[in-house]
């Protein structure tokens, strides 16, 4: 097994296979060759083994064995995810230790505490995530447009506006931080993503919106989305058929009955196009949320 192939395998197998992956990663730590290397496979290791297996202190271990792979001059990648592991393992004075090797750029306080906020929000503790994410936001927002924390702030906040989409219940405390998370998700991604990545946050805005029942706010994002799409330098038919979808979620919230069935009728049609089973299978249990 190549370095490449455990890492692509682990990703595709967390989920269903957990314990496997787990065991996988312990056994080819020696593949680590690196400091990129020990990064990608801290990161795997975090999520599947921490996140997903709920075993924090062997998350922290595996990431200790993959630093020492690393070689002398492993570069900051993972020390970034070693001060993650320890913080989320409960070893704060180790946290400290690993982040220090990253300097003393008010950014990486951010960045640590983003992934730390993401791996509670995985692990279900919803209170700790939430405080922890919103102080780390407000940090970020204070610091100069332009600082090293700014791709973890896009990336954190739309998982964790994804991840509170996909509860079946909310409080509403839980439908406010949702709303930040998403609008938050947006401003970082205009500061560090393409064009692409702007009407994808704009789906997700679309998303939340419509499940807050505010169909206006909802049609107007995902209007936003479908023009930038248009604007772009390629094409995004996937995403226009499920930003169509929003319309249409949308167009029914507001009781107009026709532009309802004139959205599913172009996203049916973009739909059609799709050529794996997984994407259909998405899209007919979205379709389904938008009859």
């Amino acid at each position: 097994m190549t370095f490449q192939e455990l890492i692509q395998q682990g990703w595709a197998d967390h989920d269903s296979k957990t314990a496997e992956v787990a065991d996988r990663l312990e056994q080819n730590v020696g593949l680590v060759e690196d400091g990129n290397s020990a990064a990608a496979f801290m990161n795997l290791t975090i999520h599947a083994i921490g996140d997903h297996l709920g075993d924090r202190a062997r998350a922290a271990s595996l990431c200790e064995a993959a630093l020492k792979q690393a070689g002398d001059e492993p570069g900051p990648g993972p020390f970034l995810f070693l001060a993650v592991s320890r913080r989320l393992a409960g070893d704060d004075a180790g946290a400290d230790a690993a982040q220090a090797n990253l300097g003393d750029d008010p950014a990486v306080p951010v960045r640590v505490g983003m992934l730390v906020a993401q791996g509670l929000m995985h692990a279900g503790d919803w209170d700790a995530a939430a405080a922890l994410y919103s102080a780390q936001i407000a940090t970020a927002n204070a610091l100069d447009a332009g600082h090293a924390g700014e791709n973890a702030c896009a990336v954190v906040s739309n998982n964790v506006a994804g991840e509170l989409l996909q509860l079946d219940a909310r409080t509403p405390a839980q439908d406010a931080l949702m709303e930040q998370a998403a609008q938050n998700a947006r401003t970082y991604w205009l500061r560090v993503g393409t064009w692409v990545n702007d009407e994808r946050a704009d789906y997700t805005l679309a998303c939340v919106y419509n499940v807050l029942g505010r169909a206006q706010k909802g049609l107007e994002h995902a209007d936003r989305g479908l023009a930038t799409i248009a604007a772009g330098d390629g094409e995004e038919k996937v995403d226009e058929a499920f930003l169509h979808l929003e319309r249409a979620k949308a167009y029914r919230g507001m009781g107009d009955d026709e532009a309802h069935a004139a959205a599913l009728g172009v996203a049916d049609g973009l739909a059609a196009g799709f050529d794996n089973d997984g994407l259909t299978s998405w899209f007919q249990e979205e379709r389904a949320k938008a009859q």
